[in-house]
């Protein structure tokens, strides 16, 4: 392709999402739709972030030089982005649209010529439940399986894994040719991975855990696990500490169970960090544990990988798509009994912290998790962004992409 191919000068191009960066949900979903959109304007393009307007947000700025323009709340942001979009559909190019849960169904309003990049994070069959009454969780569910195939059939079809071209196959009947597009990675500088791999950068009994406070993280799962690990850990004299990063809906339960738990004193609930702050837990965790029940891709691994920091994780879509096993962590059997997955985080976990405990050990499992995660960048992601906006619009031609091997990027 020439290089001149690779601009999007003047092409106008919307960017949906359910939350921007600046919403108290806001998620690795919310970080991944951001680096689109920042990529769309890196190549020239005047791009619009219309999303959902959280408590204390204003309705319109600019940020990064994108255009951000919010309206509505948890389910009214639906029809208010439909309603825009029909309102500026004759200056529209193209629309990414992200399925955080649902996508906005954008081709119903948009003019037919108009092309439209549907993007799957995950299924989410399973969790409709934990989170609606069951009459709205099975519209939910069928919004998802049946609405969503027949509204983007003719569209553009992108997953951020292969754990999610899977469920989309079996959970949702989805034939149709699917891309991916994988997720990045705030990666430190090269000048820190030295201190990253000292052999006193890490303290031995220091856990984090990453991720929103919702349900389906299953932060609960954790403490258990941890409470259970700390008895065996005080037989070598250990105490463990727990750091958690990142804010939600479930933090007063959690901080409520961590005290049921007699774990008060040695879990640190944070809420949202600063980078810099972020990065100074990581730079010193030793294990990262996440025992959500599924994710798409697991951007809070990656994150942890990428300063040293080896993950404990359920085998779940998603999370088995962003950790080598025995090289930057560990993957335990899932099972649909909770109080099983506790015991097996907790043995995996406890071995975990063993590995810790030698400092050889550690610099090695620190070594493999940063050349793992440096297979992931923003930028790269960014760049694939861009040429698959390229594709959409129409600027090159590929035959489908049918076949996905495990390690596949976006490539025009």
């Amino acid at each position: 392709m020439a290089p001149g191919e690779r601009d999007l000068t003047g092409r106008r191009v919307v960017v949906v999402n359910w939350r921007d960066l600046d919403h108290s949900l806001a998620g690795g979903a919310e970080i991944y739709a951001w680096q689109f959109a920042r990529a769309l304007h890196e190549a020239g393009a005047q791009v619009h972030f219309v999303t959902a307007r959280d408590e204390g947000q204003v309705a319109r700025e600019v940020r990064d030089g994108i255009a951000v323009r919010r309206g509505g709340g948890p389910l009214t942001f639906y029809p208010f982005v439909l309603a825009w979009l029909l309102r500026h559909r004759r200056r529209i190019d193209a629309v990414i649209d992200p399925a955080c849960g649902l996508p906005s169904f954008s081709p119903l309003v948009l003019r037919r010529a108009t092309p439209a990049l549907l993007l799957v994070h995950h299924v989410h069959q399973a969790q409709f439940a934990a989170h609606f009454p069951a009459p709205v969780a099975a519209f939910g569910r069928w919004m998802e399986r049946v609405a969503m195939r027949r509204v983007y059939r003719r569209r553009m079809t992108a997953a951020v894994s292969q754990s999610t071209v899977a469920e989309m196959r079996e959970q949702l009947d989805w034939t149709g040719d699917i891309r991916i597009l994988e997720n990045g990675a705030d990666l430190p500088p090269a000048d820190r991975t030295a201190d990253l791999l000292s052999p006193t950068a890490k303290d031995p009994d220091r856990i984090v855990v990453l991720g929103r406070l919702v349900t389906h993280k299953r932060v609960d799962l954790v403490l258990e696990a941890v409470r259970r690990a700390q008895g065996r850990a005080e037989l070598a004299g250990r105490r463990l500490r727990v750091d958690v990063v990142g804010r939600g809906p479930e933090r007063d339960r959690l901080v409520a169970l961590a005290a049921d738990l007699g774990l008060a004193d040695q879990v640190t609930f944070h809420g949202f960090l600063p980078a810099v702050e972020k990065d100074a837990l990581l730079a010193r965790a030793a294990v990262h544990v996440c025992a959500s029940d599924a994710e798409g891709w697991g951007q809070a691994v990656i994150d942890a990988a990428a300063h040293g920091v080896p993950t404990v994780a359920r085998d779940v879509p998603g999370l088995r798509d962003s950790i080598r096993p025995g090289e930057s962590g560990w993957l335990v059997p899932d099972s649909p009994d909770p109080a099983t997955v506790v015991t097996r985080l907790t043995e995996a976990l406890t071995g975990a912290l063993a590995d810790a405990a030698d400092p050889g050990t550690r610099v090695l499992r620190a070594e493999a998790c940063l050349a793992w995660a440096h297979k992931f960048d923003w930028s790269q992601m960014r760049a694939q962004a861009r040429d698959l906006t390229l594709l959409l619009l129409g600027h090159v031609s590929t035959r489908p992409d049918r076949h996905h091997p495990r390690d596949a990027r976006v490539a025009v």
